[in-house]
């Protein structure tokens, strides 16, 4: 059999195995009964791009393919002069410093959604839901201004955003359930806040280390299957990727108190960590990924920034 011949259903399930998407659009293009077996309707899942906010033209985007090691550049006029922050889907979140607006971006149909404007220069995106303009799901933003952490929710179209202030000295923000978890500086406690009023509406006790005697700090706190995790473990400059150690903790709501509890393995579960936020993927949903693993961003006593993973289990 001629492989211009073979079964459409077996070319559609080949077409779905594969883990870039450029090879995506190489297979579509090989003849014609190849490019109808794979609709650009139905591709295959992707691994998240990374998105490179340094260096590069002005007018263009980097992202880097977990899977082929390869970078690629997309020219993006509408991200010129912005700082990209954050993306969620098929936006991405960034800032006109200019005009002082937030706005949702889409780098390849270069749809750009405006968000209301705020009063600061620096943003950290904590939550955009899968299809913020089609379906009016929130974007959740914190922002620091004139000493006040501010934390901002709105839908695309709102006029302005619905805020409630926190106290500064926070750290390891993110929105899980409807609800502001955020880490106190001091006491390393975990407040749980709602998010339309700004009410405490309960404070999770640190960990306390069992060698030390001292609170443990968790540098994430990262939504996963449902679960929330906090991760301990922050080194982004170091000598070698040896340096980096992370210890993952899950939040168990089962009592009447709420508590962290240390988990040795999170399974088919594999963390993403930047600088910022974390997000989390099944492995095997995706070829060329390892479970119970952890993807960071480390910067090794240079301006650019690798892309570095470790296993939690120590004998990998």
């Amino acid at each position: 059999m001629d492989w211009s011949d073979l079964p459409l259903d077996l070319l559609h399930l080949i077409s779905k195995s594969l883990s870039d998407l450029s090879d995506f659009i190489r297979f579509r293009a090989v003849c014609k009964r190849w490019h109808c077996a794979a609709p650009i309707a139905d591709p295959p899942r992707q691994l998240p791009w990374v998105v490179a906010t340094r260096d590069g033209l002005p007018n263009t985007v980097r992202f880097y393919s977990l899977s082929t090691g390869k970078i690629y550049s997309v020219s993006f006029a509408e991200a010129k002069g912005k700082r990209l922050l954050g993306s969620s889907h098929d936006y991405m979140l960034a800032f006109d410093p200019k005009r002082r607006h937030l706005t949702l971006l889409n780098p390849f149909t270069r749809s750009e959604i405006l968000l209301p404007p705020t009063d600061s220069d620096w943003h950290r995106p904590l939550y955009i839901g899968p299809d913020p303009v089609q379906s009016g799901d929130d974007v959740v933003v914190c922002w620091h201004s004139s000493g006040i952490l501010t934390v901002g929710s709105c839908r695309p179209g709102d006029q302005e955003w619905k805020k409630i202030q926190i106290p500064e000295g926070s750290y390891g923000h993110t929105y899980y359930k409807g609800k502001y978890y955020v880490n106190e500086r001091e006491t390393l406690a975990t407040k749980v806040i709602d998010i339309k009023t700004g009410a405490t509406l309960s404070t999770i006790p640190p960990l306390i280390c069992t060698k030390t005697g001292q609170p443990r700090r968790l540098d994430y706190l990262v939504m996963s299957s449902g679960e929330l995790l906090g991760v301990s473990g922050r080194k982004w400059t170091c000598n070698t990727i040896g340096d980096h150690k992370f210890e993952v903790y899950q939040l168990d709501n089962e009592n009447e108190v709420a508590r962290w509890i240390k988990i040795d393995s999170i399974g088919d579960r594999v963390l993403f960590l930047d600088d910022t936020v974390g997000f989390c993927l099944r492995a095997s949903e995706f070829e060329g990924l390892k479970g119970d693993c952890i993807y960071f961003i480390a910067y090794l006593y240079k301006a650019d920034a690798d892309v570095l993973w470790v296993c939690l289990d120590a004998t990998e």
